[in-house]
């Protein structure tokens, strides 16, 4: 595996080995990085620019180290870095789900803003690692993911006493009632309303799984990150399991556990607490359009 500076800095990351000689199926260990780009391109100038993003896995989950990684945020011109200029900010935070968060302000912005980051990523299988964090495991719930009747009712045919197999049958029930689609929901359809439609994209079958398993008292939260070998950014579900302790990461989507293939990046109750990019700034008529870029790639496989 190169150095960890090298990850961190290499341009042509299709040079990193893609690990064909040993399966994810098998491995017990695998090392990522992880490549994000975040442009906003605005059509007039804009100030007071106030940016926050959780686009940095978090230090530690259960099993996944992060090794290393870097921020960088721009305007304009690429070279001209944010945080070397007097009239900006950039602040790395932990917040109160223990999340990684990157708070930007910039007194002005003329043309465009850029956040890149790059972060070297290992999951290990080791039985030693401690379970994921969780600071307050109790059913919660928020307007995202509040039960309905319909959502009740659906999930008291599911009960049973073990919190893991309850996961395992709210997975399973969510994703056969649900057709996967986009353009049909958004970031702030409720639970409810993505129920009633039965269609939707990972936050929609995670916010529902969620809403199930609180309406039976049993906790559930949001987790955003990436599945290798996907495009997009991915959503799944952690259940306490209050018998054994820990957390239960489970992929309503996909219906399964997590694996090695999975890498986290945010915890929270819903899919508004770990939104990747969310802020304000003053204009009088600019508009924002934000466009991504995202590539991950393994660099060892153990």
């Amino acid at each position: 595996m190169m150095q960890i500076e090298q990850l961190l800095h290499e341009d042509d990351l299709d040079s990193l080995r893609t690990g064909e000689d040993v399966s994810l199926r098998d491995a017990q260990s695998a090392v990522y990085v992880l490549h994000q780009e975040l442009t906003y391109d605005y059509t007039a100038p804009i100030r007071n620019v106030r940016q926050r993003l959780l686009i940095v896995p978090r230090a530690e989950h259960g099993d996944q180290r992060r090794i290393a990684h870097h921020v960088q945020v721009s305007a304009g011109d690429p070279s001209t870095v944010l945080g070397r200029m007097g009239t900006s900010t950039v602040i790395e935070r932990t917040d109160e789900f223990g999340n990684s968060v990157v708070h930007v302000d910039a007194a002005e912005v003329e043309q465009s803003i850029h956040f890149r980051v790059r972060a070297v990523v290992r999951r290990s299988l080791d039985a030693d690692r401690a379970p994921a964090a969780w600071a307050d495991p109790s059913p919660t719930t928020t307007r995202l993911t509040a039960p309905d009747d319909a959502i009740r009712d659906a999930a008291s045919t599911l009960r049973c006493r073990d919190d893991a197999e309850l996961a395992g049958r709210v997975s399973t029930h969510v994703r056969s009632a649900f057709t996967y689609g986009h353009d049909v929901t958004g970031v702030r359809t409720t639970a409810a309303q993505a129920w009633a439609g039965r269609v939707g994209v990972c936050q929609d079958m995670a916010h529902v799984m969620i809403a199930m398993c609180s309406s039976l008292g049993v906790a559930a939260r949001y987790v955003s990150g990436h599945l290798v070998g996907d495009g997009a950014s991915h959503a799944w579900v952690e259940v306490f399991d209050r018998r054994r302790g820990e957390a239960i990461a489970i992929d309503p989507t996909h219906d399964r556990r997590t694996d090695l293939r999975y890498v986290t990046t945010a915890v929270g109750r819903d899919y508004l607490d770990v939104a990747p990019t969310s802020g304000t700034f003053c204009s009088a008529d600019a508009r924002g359009t934000l466009s991504v870029r995202k590539r991950i790639r393994l660099a060892d496989l153990a």
